[in-house]
């Protein structure tokens, strides 16, 4: 392609077009969609206890999925009034044929208790939230949430938005309170009524008839939806005709779900809205048709109510946008004007053009791959920016060598191509193998993070083929004259007089420092060895954390309230409101409305409260999310009715999770349950855990009922009984219907004030199949017991999970460590049979570190066999890759420096750094094997130290170069980018510094060794 420049060009234009059509086209989304490898089982058993939930719902399905292949955990949870099974796939399972295997095997089940409704069975999928909107004011719920409807429909209405959701919503519930007394006067039970608004409000299609005027259809129209309709179902008849209807002996109210509290924002009722993106919807489009809409309805709200943004997603995917653009753009500026300062001018453009053009190329395939323009692909592009220039660097620089030399430029592009060819390939094929290990990282981290090794390795693929093909016919058919003949001619002056300076600078100061090194090299590698040795036992030890992710500035902080079991809704509602009190007064008091926008306040259950505190954007505030927890831990006293108070902050993706998070099991309940509060308290112990909670809780209390032989003898089953205690008190469902979009449930029951205090129980009467009525207690035995409130179970066992925070959190580390070998250990001892495993961020963090330094292993052979071919050599390998470990330590060294801890993504860069950082090596020892025909061991490698001082030094600036703006960014934004940078950025100027003095000594040694002469 060096004789036809036509194709060369032809072939640019080529990739530069379909890049920038494709990336017009493409998908853009804020982080990575991907497939959740998790098949769920949920089954709704209304009224249940979580040990019935147990019994009736989770042993069938864990016994049916026993025996289907591809499952690699089970995890089983019950609470009060329904149970869910978790099949967690291993990694590469068919997905869609193991959800078709689970939904067979629970569809055998027949054991199911006939309470229980129809098991639902799907993937678990991630939906892509765009933007979160409050609507809040001084209206009641059921206004607040007619008006949230109309909001939804008019936002479905806008052709950008196919998904819109309501949140923190109860559910629609028409009440039928009928008091006993009334029951027993017209001779009924609430079960009989139930069935007869249940015949009474369904529509009857009656087939149709033929006419003259064509077939018409038939129907009885009985669909009932309103309280007032619902009123006048009769449900009585009497012999002379006399109408009793359902309003005459009951009270009927349209409402919701009983609860004493629902969602508020600044003390006013709230109801949230969720927008989501589908398919290829862009985040931003979905956005501005969200702008739109509430900017036409501001002016339709009703008087008293707001409505607000709560989380934008579409301004973090345009804030990080724009960082990676900004960073991007100026990363190239650095590059170029690095490359201009050590080469000419029209050489540095070509390389930049050669890179640009592998980047565009790479956005044209990414679609064929999977990949989204994204946070992390757009990382990806970035990383590579310094990478992709070294191959184009070292043919360029020595293209630009070899006109030096004298040739023509045809000549010297094609012998200067020719001669780095074999070194540049080898060098991209190592970049590349030390990226794979990240495209096999092990759950969602990995899938979270697959498409930076895909962008990096597609674009140093296309850069190679570029620097190899497509840039020397570039070079070669090059305008000749110089630019110093030019308007321009005084930057043409100027890089040759820096070129001149700097050779004359290598000659001077750095050839004589390697002599002295290559004279001294065994006290060289010791003292290299020596500090290596320092860097790597400061990383070992506790001096540094090692987390999973970076901590990023949160958007809202949560303080979550355990209630104990048993709590009534009035007795939350009030905790709710004492909490939310508390809460505003030291928001008030600290004058927090500078640093955040609102107080969220949401009663989840009977036993759970979190009040969340809305942050401003970081840039809008002066104190950290951490700062304002440990205010608020100060300032919320005692609250009475708590069990627990934890506070947490959201840190993005894998956020609101535990540091620390343990599983303990044992087959005996009671003893798991003095295990878990045990360790519990010691875990409380450690000066650095905070907010210490366990799921374990006492039951509710829970009256048995045993029917009597009395009861037999009168007819009475345990069903019968049963199902005439749970109508009087849960109440008995006559339907369920849809009332526009939303799902209703009409529910027949005994008046709230006859379902409160133990008298009414003992007062309920029961109906026998003869139509007498007798004391409940007459015909049942009742024993006091105690019901759990939740049950959970792991691979068929139940646990109890006891999670922790640790502040601050280099500190991780040293109680985990605690945790295994003191704390544990005793524990089991205290407990015998007592076993455990740690889940959440340490279980992913041990999975995704084994497999990525498994990963780094094979990767290291397979860099090892590409340089023992290259060079023909089972030993100089060792030369060229004895800066790795070097690279590593110039990692650490980046953290320490500037403060960060090691992280998860902090391995991944150190990891994608081993291949990079012998680039250097590599082309400093392939020269030296050149040079040896006519020079011995000392001079070769001398002489391969001070020619290719340049290029190594080049490769190492523009690599840095390119880091460097996400290395100095300060934004919130670039958070979970930074440690990789510093790891890649800080790891290759240190390995550069190393393989300048250290290899060339690695060379002579290994020379020593073989008896050669030095």
């Amino acid at each position: 392609m060096v004789r036809n420049p036509i194709a060369a060009h032809l072939l640019t234009v080529l990739l530069l077009a379909g890049g920038v059509w494709t990336a017009l086209q493409m998908q853009k989304e804020v982080f990575p969609q991907f497939q959740l490898d998790v098949v769920e089982v949920r089954v709704s058993y209304p009224g249940a206890s979580p040990a019935e939930v147990e019994q009736g719902i989770l042993l069938p399905v864990e016994e049916a999925v026993r025996g289907i292949s591809g499952v690699r955990e089970v995890t089983s949870t019950a609470r009060e009034g329904w149970g869910r099974v978790q099949l967690e796939l291993v990694a590469g399972t068919d997905r869609m044929k193991a959800l078709q295997d689970v939904d067979q095997a629970v569809g055998t089940i027949r054991t199911f208790p006939d309470e229980a409704e129809r098991p639902e069975v799907e993937l678990q999928s991630r939906q892509r939230s765009v933007v979160e909107i409050g609507l809040y004011g001084g209206v009641d719920t059921w206004s607040l949430r007619q008006l949230a409807e109309r909001v939804r429909d008019r936002l479905l209405s806008e052709p950008a938005i196919t998904q819109a959701e309501l949140g923190y919503v109860p559910g629609y519930v028409t009440h039928i309170s009928i008091p006993q007394q009334r029951l027993r006067a017209h001779d009924l039970t609430l079960g009989e009524v139930a069935e007869t608004i249940a015949r009474a409000s369904r529509d009857t299609p009656a087939g149709a008839i033929d006419t003259s005027e064509g077939e018409i259809l038939l129907r009885l129209a009985a669909r009932k939806q309103w309280a007032e309709e619902l009123a006048r179902i009769p449900v009585v008849t009497g012999e002379s005709g006399a109408v009793v209807t359902l309003g005459e002996i009951a009270e009927i109210e349209d409402g919701f779900e009983e609860a004493g509290f629902h969602s508020q924002f600044n003390g006013h009722p709230s109801v949230e809205l969720e927008v989501f993106r589908t398919g290829t919807q862009s985040p931003l489009a979905v956005e501005a048709a969200v702008q739109s809409v509430l900017a036409e309805l501001e002016a339709e709200l009703p008087a008293g109510v707001e409505a607000r943004i709560d989380s934008n997603r579409a301004e973090d995917f345009h804030e990080r946008l724009s960082l990676l653009l900004e960073n991007g753009a100026l990363a190239l500026v650095i590059v170029l004007g690095i490359l201009a300062l050590f080469l000419e001018l029209r050489l540095a453009f070509w390389i930049m053009t050669g890179m640009t053009l592998a980047f565009v190329a790479g956005v044209a395939l990414l679609p064929w791959l999977g990949v989204s323009i994204n946070m992390i692909s757009m990382f990806g592009f970035l990383v590579a920016l310094g990478i992709v220039v070294d191959d184009a660097i070292v043919v360029g620089e020595n293209v630009y060598e070899r006109r030096q030399a004298g040739l023509g430029p045809l000549a010297a592009a094609a012998e200067g191509a020719r001669e780095m060819a074999a070194p540049v390939t080898f060098a991209v094929l190592t970049n590349i193998v030390a990226f794979l290990p990240l495209l096999f990282l092990p759950g969602t981290t990995g899938k979270f993070w697959w498409p930076l090794p895909v962008v990096v390795i597609t674009v140093l693929a296309l850069s190679l083929l570029e620097a190899l093909f497509i840039l020397p016919a570039h070079l070669g058919h090059s305008r000749g004259g110089g630019l110093g003949r030019r308007a321009g001619g005084w930057l043409h002056r100027g890089q040759r007089a820096f070129a001149e300076g700097f050779s004359a600078g290598v000659e001077r100061y750095y050839r004589p420092l390697l002599r002295a090194c290559l004279r001294n090299r065994y006290l060289t590698l010791s003292g290299a060895l020596a500090g290596l040795l320092v860097v790597g036992g400061y990383a070992y030890s506790d001096h540094m954390g090692m987390i999973m992710m970076p901590e990023v500035a949160a958007d809202e902080i949560e303080a979550g309230v355990s209630l104990p079991v048993g709590t009534t809704d009035e007795q939350a509602a009030r905790t709710a409101e004492a909490l939310t009190a508390a809460t505003r007064r030291m928001y008030e008091a600290h004058g927090l409305g500078q640093v955040a926008e609102g107080i969220k306040t949401n009663v989840r259950g009977q036993d759970f409260i979190d009040v969340e505190i809305v942050m401003r954007p970081p840039t809008e505030r002066e104190m950290t999310a951490g700062e304002v927890i440990a205010l608020w831990r100060d300032s919320i006293g005692d609250i009475e009715g708590v069990d627990q108070i934890t506070f947490e902050a959201e840190r993005g993706p894998g956020g609101w999770r535990d540091d620390i998070s343990v599983d303990l099991s044992h087959a005996d309940v009671e003893t798991l349950a003095a295990a878990s509060q045990a360790f519990r308290r010691q875990a409380e112990a450690f000066t650095a855990t905070r907010d210490v909670q366990d799921s374990y809780r006492k039951g509710k209390a829970q009256l048995d009922f045993t029917l009597t032989p009395e009861g037999y003898a009168l007819g009475l089953t345990p069903e019968a009984v049963g199902e005439q205690v749970r109508n009087a008190f849960y109440g008995a469902v006559a339907l369920r219907y849809l009332r526009g979009t939303n799902e209703v449930e009409v529910r027949v029951k005994r008046p709230e004030a006859e379902r409160r205090g133990r008298e009414h129980l003992e007062d309920l009467v029961i109906r026998t199949p003869a139509g007498t009525e007798v004391p409940l207690l007459d015909v049942a035995r009742v024993e006091r017991g105690q019901a759990y409130s939740a049950i959970d179970r792991r691979n068929g066992r139940r646990v109890v999970t006891v999670g922790m925070d640790v502040e601050p959190k280099p500190e991780i580390g040293r109680v985990l460590g605690a945790l295994k070998t003191e704390v544990l250990p005793q524990l089991r001892a205290d407990y015998p049979g007592l076993t455990w495993s740690f889940q959440g961020s340490q279980a992913e963090m041990r999975d995704s570190t084994q497999a990525l330094w498994g990963g780094f292993a094979l990767a290291m052979v397979a860099v090892y066999a590409l340089l023992a071919v290259a060079f023909g050599s089972y030993s100089q390998p060792l030369i060229v890759m004895a800066a790795i470990p070097f690279g590593l330590a110039g990692a650490v060294l980046g953290h320490i420096l500037l403060g960060y801890d090691l992280s998860l993504v902090s391995l991944m860069g150190a990891v994608a750094l081993s291949g990079v950082v012998v680039n250097g090596s590599l082309i400093m020892t392939v020269y030296a094997n050149r040079r040896r025909g006519a020079l011995d061991a000392f001079a070769a490698i001398e002489e391969a130290g001070s020619r290719r001082f340049r290029p190594i030094l080049l490769t190492t600036l523009t690599t840095f170069g390119g880091l460097a703006p996400i290395i100095l960014e300060t934004s919130r934004q670039a958070t979970y980018l930074i440690p990789m940078a510093v790891s890649l950025g800080f790891g290759i100027v240190f390995a550069t510094a190393v393989t300048l003095v250290v290899v060339p000594s690695l060379y002579l040694a290994l020379e020593d060794l073989r008896g050669g002469p030095a």
